[in-house]
């Protein structure tokens, strides 16, 4: 049964300061995957993706911190939450990072 659906949308030109939104937003073992990121572009891409995905969370499950959230990547690379009752997707088109999470 869902308990709720979540959609956000982030233009990755408006994050800012990249690293210190990093630090800010991102779950230790997120961060980790950021820090292996080699370009600038892939940075924002990565932060925009993951920022939109936190927010869609808490509009399926309700507010949580966003350190509290973690999504990492499968040996595939499709996304996943670390919580067994959510399904994600993140997608990323120019200058935007989208993200949809189901809450069962």
């Amino acid at each position: 049964m869902i308990k709720g659906i979540g959609v956000d949308i982030c233009n990755l030109y408006r994050l800012g300061d990249l690293d210190k939104l990093a630090k800010k937003i991102l779950h230790k073992d997120e961060y980790a995957l950021y820090q292996q990121k080699k370009t600038e572009q892939t940075k924002r891409e990565f932060l925009g993706g993951r920022f939109a995905l936190k927010e869609a969370y808490i509009k399926a499950c309700g507010v949580t911190p966003f350190k509290d959230i973690c999504c990492l990547n499968d040996h595939h690379g499709k996304p996943y939450i670390v919580d067994k009752n959510c399904h994600v997707s993140i997608s990323h088109e120019k200058d935007y990072a989208i993200a949809f999470v189901v809450a069962e």
